[in-house]
């Protein structure tokens, strides 16, 4: 029994034994494999970790590009906007001593309450967000000359306006991120920023950058300087004088654009009311679209202003001529639609040039009937409505008008004095300089030229985009402005000297919850070029919702005129002796 006994325990020894040993063969199969999977299989997993525990990886900011005007006078770029280095006050919170006297020292500095940094320092933390930004050299020194402990002066690159708000609804502004939003800025963000750099650097175990490692710089690639096509005399005029318009007719808002129609070029564009792009964050949500340029953002149904174009269409297919008249009476019918003129007044029998005299509605209808809607259409094409005019801001729309398939007899009748349809004020701009350029219509840019960081120039050709209307009709649908300019409803923007055209238009504003209009809100605009014996500019200018008077004869016309003789000025053109020569007949009686 004992003998048995021995051997049985014997026997559970060795399958003791041998468990321990499977399993311990098993622990280490699992301790290898564990390794194999951290040391093999996830060996660029934790390889990446170590690294990124020994490196740090650092984005390095390019320089953005500036943005220049010029004028006519020399060859100086004058920047609107550049870039300007300021401070941020940053302090170590666990390295300070003493944090209310420290306050008190920083507070004047800074122009902060002491109470304020006290509360900021009191954090238990070790990274706190800056104290202050945007410091200046002057009292960063003033910091720096005091060595205060804990205390690090970083530099924060911003944006600099040294034209102040000049040109600040066509700029749009640069973001706490480093990223263009709205206007110029918006559309050439990519331009304009360059490309980014870092940084990758070793640090020790506390995180402080090893100064002398392996540490790698990938350079940035600096943006590029833009040169706009603003002349910044003419912003000037065009800002100074809409913002005296706004006011005095007090407005809801006003803009004004000047192109070459030669060239495209957009000499001016000033919108008003405006905003200062250095403080762009301090704009209430519920007024963001001041951010928007209403030139090339707002299509609005431009009234009388469209006249001409559409009488240009008739006149260039023949379906018209200038002197061809008829008698009109206060209204006409189209379909189920009673259309009226203005004031409800007829004017008898007119001439194709005195319907645009009298902005007759009536002449309009009865011109647009012989013209026909495929044709009307084919003009609009020509002018270019259906398309954006790819100037280089951001925010572009490209208005609305009805298919033509769906369009009924009293729409085309309502688009033919630019009712029913929505252009942006850049539209027509380009439509009117096709009259103006012989009836070539260009593409207008607002920029002039891009200047690597190299020096390397590129500048921006003229971009004809075709031919709109003939020589011969172009040359026409000028006389008729001048006539409305000098007999008509544009009176105001006379120029003594020489011949101004263009036109008024008087438009009711859509409601925006349901078919119909404003009883009481108008928009007055002015449309026109100068001088009209070889044409230096066009310009539209737009009035919205004025209180005082609604028609566009005696709130956008007014300021055409003014910016019309400002410019003529400035470009000392000499007077039209043509003009001389009428203006002579007309005080010895022998000509109206």
């Amino acid at each position: 029994m004992i003998v048995a006994t021995r051997i049985e325990e014997h026997g559970n020894i060795k399958l003791r034994i041998w468990m321990v040993l499977i399993l311990a063969v098993f622990a280490f199969a699992a301790i290898i494999g564990r390794l194999f999977e951290k040391q093999i299989i996830q060996y660029d997993h934790y390889q990446s970790l170590a690294y990124n525990q020994r490196f740090r990886e650092e984005k390095i900011r390019p320089a953005r590009g500036n943005i220049y005007v010029t004028d006519i006078y020399s060859d100086t770029k004058y920047p609107l906007v550049a870039n300007k280095t300021f401070w941020a006050l940053m302090v170590v919170p666990n390295q300070i001593d003493d944090p209310v006297e420290l306050a008190n020292i920083l507070g004047p500095i800074i122009e902060i309450s002491p109470a304020e940094i006290s509360e900021k320092l009191s954090q238990s933390t070790v990274y706190i967000p800056p104290i202050k930004h945007k410091l200046t050299d002057a009292q960063r020194e003033t910091i720096e000359s005091l060595n205060l402990p804990g205390v690090t002066m970083l530099p924060e690159v911003y944006r600099d306006y040294p034209e102040g708000t000049m040109g600040s609804k066509f700029l749009g502004f640069v973001d706490s991120n480093g990223e263009g939003q709205y206007g110029v800025e918006g559309y050439l963000n990519d331009i304009l920023k360059g490309e980014d750099g870092k940084l990758i650097a070793e640090r020790d175990v506390l995180g402080r950058q090893i100064t002398v490692a392996n540490n790698k710089m990938i350079v940035p690639k600096n943006g590029q300087d833009v040169v706009l096509t603003i002349d910044r005399v003419i912003q000037f005029f065009a800002e100074e004088n809409i913002k005296k318009s706004v006011e005095a007719h007090q407005a809801d808002s006003g803009s004004v654009v000047v192109m070459n129609p030669k060239t495209g070029e957009i000499l001016a564009l000033a919108e008003y009311p405006t905003y200062d792009p250095a403080v762009y964050n301090e704009v209430k949500p519920e007024d963001y679209e001041i951010f928007k340029t209403m030139a090339v953002s707002d299509p609005y149904e431009s009234g009388s202003v469209f006249k001409p174009l559409s009488m240009a269409s008739g006149i260039d297919t023949g379906a018209v001529k200038k002197d061809d008249g008829e008698y009109f009476e206060a209204n006409v019918q189209v379909d189920d639609y009673v259309i009226w003129n203005s004031e409800r007044k007829a004017h008898g029998y007119e001439t194709m040039t005195q319907v645009l005299e009298n902005s007759d509605n009536v002449g309009m209808v009865w011109m647009i009937k012989k013209l026909g809607k495929d044709k009307f259409y084919e003009y609009l094409d020509r002018f270019r409505f259906n398309k954006m005019t790819g100037v280089e801001i951001s925010g572009e729309e490209v208005g609305f008008m009805q298919p033509k398939k769906y369009v009924p007899d009293v729409g085309v009748a309502t688009m033919s004095f630019g009712q029913g349809i929505t252009v942006t004020e850049m539209q027509l701009v380009q439509a009117m300089g096709a009259i103006a350029n012989d009836g070539l219509i260009v593409q207008p840019h607002i920029v002039k030229a891009y200047i690597d960081k190299k020096g390397n120039k590129t500048d921006i050709k003229t971009n004809i985009l075709g031919r709109a209307l003939s020589e011969t009709t172009a040359k026409q649908i000028k006389e008729m402005l001048v006539s409305v300019v000098e007999r008509g409803h544009g009176k105001q923007a006379k120029v003594k000297g020489y011949y101004i055209g263009g036109k008024t238009g008087t438009a009711q504003i859509p409601l925006k919850d349901r078919r119909g209009y404003e009883a009481d809100k108008f928009t007055g605009s002015f449309l026109g070029l100068g001088p009209t014996d070889d044409p230096q500019f066009v310009m539209i200018v737009r009035i919205n919702v004025p209180k005082d008077v609604i028609w566009a004869e005696s709130t956008a016309a007014p300021v055409f005129g003014e910016m019309a003789r400002d410019i003529i000025n400035y470009y000392q053109l000499p007077p039209d002796q043509f003009w001389a020569d009428e203006q002579t007949k007309r005080e010895k009686g022998l000509i109206d």
